[in-house]
């Protein structure tokens, strides 16, 4: 047998037949593409997964209306047009889509009681008259409700199939509407539509059974659930038995967690702290109440763990989401037998961090713009490009290219200047490739970015890229390589803090070079990024840790369901964190604080590190060797920052090289 024999079987759903059982969630919202901006970004996004080799494809939140579905303030359409502008920009999706021999479905969703209304004609309205914690006031669905709303919903699937596509993806999963009536946790009613799972599950089967009655018996109708909400409110048990009254209606179901407006917390969006696949085994239940095909998604990034799912029977296919964006090539890798290349998801939470609706204050953009942007990665620096990869013309000009700085962004400017056909040598002070990411090999939470780390590595050495270890560029090395172009990728170190009795302390990166044997008691100075998760991480090697933090509040460069996670992990892990809290002094077992209320303590240690930020490395001796040879600065030499805008840094000078 080969290594992914089950995960690329042919897979029969409904009248169509899957190539593969790889599927890709949603990642754009249908609409944006009658935006001009972000359309093009948007169809780059959707193609990328059919051209990789996925066997489906589905283009995401098609919100059923404007009166009460509709989550995000996109401009207002008539789904019962045949032909036009809309038609025509939605149906881009599917024609991209199917171009790579990919089915093509939309998703159809209506937020119910989750909606925040944008104006005087909308509203929000669910199983019960609730008012929400944000002050939105929820009005009870009447049995007329439930029949527009359905036929709201045979409305958009007309207008799917008129757009081109083989089918729906109902979602109804994630605490939207059909979660509404089918978990307890929403559902208070009294009447025929609550109580017993039948009656919570006839709203939804209302929907799903005029779907199917209206548009036939070929055109693929998919359902997401929640097989768990995070509360208790339902069950893996009760969703598959809900599941088994659908044999016949639906096509497939794929099965989720969790709730949109708690989403770290439910599950619904996994993070690097929440193990790999962790929906398969609610899948698995599932699948004992149903004959029908049973697909799974959430945080599963390798073809290893897909067959796995396959093979032992949790899931008929798997659905990705984030890793559709980190490579979307990930299908057509491991059927060639490249898995050791692929770009594994990180879970960073770049391409979606969260919205304003979850509650999430600190995000640096409001709705619409975040429906524009979603979808950039950190490890992929195709993602979201305002150009088309596949278009770009080769370098007028080859040249011969020499990257100061082995880290990631030297690596991926050698990588993408290699494959632009530039002779590319790559110069690195250290005795490895990799950079500042080496402490990744210790990092327990950090496998993901340790992988990329590795992948980047394993790419320079697959290309015909000069490596040269324990390198110091200076004015010899430019002289003897002669160079055409040079990119300086010369990283950031960490600042050393004018604290008295800084000597005390040691640099927390230290501790990850083997230079520093920690002891039980650590106090960290600096709860940024860097210290926070490196804090984590002493603790969870069986260290006392405190974070002392001046600002108000840790991570406070992170924002979103990512810094969301990581204080709840530092929580979990009993961190004592003192925010408001200034360093004074350093001794050689204490640390002096002004607390927030001004007074003054000494805090006991073992070990004192500090994480007080990075600055660039000087370069200035390189620019003037290089003398009037083309110079572009890249990654943290620009600016300290993280992996994402190396990654994109370094893309985007190695594609400029050899324009004239």
């Amino acid at each position: 047998m080969g290594k992914f024999d089950h995960l690329f079987s042919p897979l029969t759903v409904g009248g169509f037949t899957y190539k593969n059982r790889i599927e890709s969630a949603p990642m754009a919202f249908a609409l944006i593409a009658c935006n001009r901006e972000a359309a093009d970004k948007s169809f780059r996004k959707l193609e990328a997964p059919a051209r990789g080799g996925y066997a489906c494809v589905a283009v995401g939140e098609l919100d059923v209306n404007f009166r009460d579905a509709i989550r995000i303030p996109l401009p207002e359409v008539d789904f019962t047009q045949t032909d036009g502008c809309v038609v025509e920009k939605v149906g881009e999706y599917a024609k991209r889509i199917k171009r790579h021999g990919a089915i093509a479905i939309c998703e159809l969703m209506h937020a119910g009681a989750e909606k925040t209304p944008f104006g005087p004609d909308q509203e929000a309205i669910g199983p019960n008259n609730e008012i929400r914690p944000n002050g939105t006031r929820v009005r009870a669905m009447t049995i007329e409700d439930m029949k527009r709303i359905t036929r709201d919903f045979i409305t958009c699937s007309k207008f799917v199939k008129n757009c081109g596509y083989d089918g729906v993806l109902i979602h109804g999963g994630h605490g939207f509407l059909f979660t509404q009536f089918l978990s307890t946790t929403y559902n208070k009613r009294g009447d025929e539509y609550g109580g017993g799972l039948e009656n919570r599950a006839r709203f939804p089967m209302m929907i799903l059974k005029a779907i199917r009655e209206s548009m036939g018996q070929d055109f693929l109708l998919e359902l997401r659930v929640s097989a768990a909400d995070g509360y208790g409110g339902i069950t893996p048990h009760e969703t598959g038995k809900f599941v088994a009254m659908l044999d016949g209606i639906i096509d497939s179901v794929q099965i989720s967690s969790g709730i949109y407006y708690d989403a770290v917390v439910t599950k619904q969006f996994s993070s690097m702290y929440i193990e790999h696949g962790y929906n398969a085994e609610l899948s698995a239940i599932v699948k004992k109440y149903t004959n029908l095909p049973v697909g799974v998604v959430g945080g599963i990034n390798s073809p290893e763990q897909m067959e796995e799912i396959i093979a032992e029977g949790k899931a008929d296919y798997v659905v990705l989401g984030r890793q559709s964006l980190a490579d979307p090539e990930i299908a057509n890798k491991a059927r060639e037998g490249k898995e050791d290349i692929i770009r594994r998801c990180i879970r960073c939470f770049k391409c979606f961090p969260g919205s304003p609706e979850e509650g999430y204050k600190d995000l640096p953009f409001d709705s619409m713009e975040l429906a524009k942007i979603v979808g950039y990665c950190t490890i992929n620096p195709l993602a979201n490009l305002p150009f088309d990869p596949y278009e770009l013309k080769p370098p007028e000009v080859l040249k011969k290219v020499l990257i100061i700085g082995g880290g990631p962004a030297g690596m991926q400017a050698a990588i993408t200047a290699s494959d632009r056909g530039h002779k590319v040598v790559l110069a690195e002070k250290e005795d490895r490739l990799g950079g500042l990411l080496f402490f990744t090999d210790q990092e327990q939470d950090k496998i993901d970015l340790m992988n990329f780390k590795n992948v980047l590595i394993r790419e320079v050495k697959n290309r015909a890229i000069e490596v040269l270890l324990n390198k110091k560029a200076d004015v010899n090395l430019i002289n003897l390589i002669k160079p055409d172009h040079i990119i300086i990728a010369t990283g950031s170190e960490p600042v050393t803090p004018e604290i008295p009795g800084i000597e005390h302390a040691h640099q927390s990166l230290e501790v990850y070079r083997g230079n520093i044997s920690c002891g039980r008691k650590v106090i960290m100075i600096g709860g940024g990024l860097i210290g926070s998760e490196q804090g984590l991480h002493l603790a969870k090697s069986g260290h006392d840790i405190t974070i002392v933090e001046m600002l108000p509040r840790i991570a406070d460069e992170s924002y979103g369901m990512y810094r969301e996670a990581l204080v709840l992990e530092i929580a979990k892990e009993d961190i004592h964190v003192m925010e408001n809290t200034k360093c004074l002094e350093i001794g050689r077992n204490y640390v002096k604080v002004l607390l927030p209320d001004r007074g003054e303590k000494c805090l006991d240690a073992d070990t004192i590190l500090y994480a007080l930020g990075m600055k660039s490395s000087l370069f200035d001796d390189i620019k003037i060797a290089a003398g009037d040879i083309p110079v572009d600065v890249i990654g943290d030499a620009i600016k300290p920052g993280k992996v994402d805008q190396a990654i994109s840094s370094a893309y985007y000078a190695a594609v400029n090289i050899g324009k004239v």
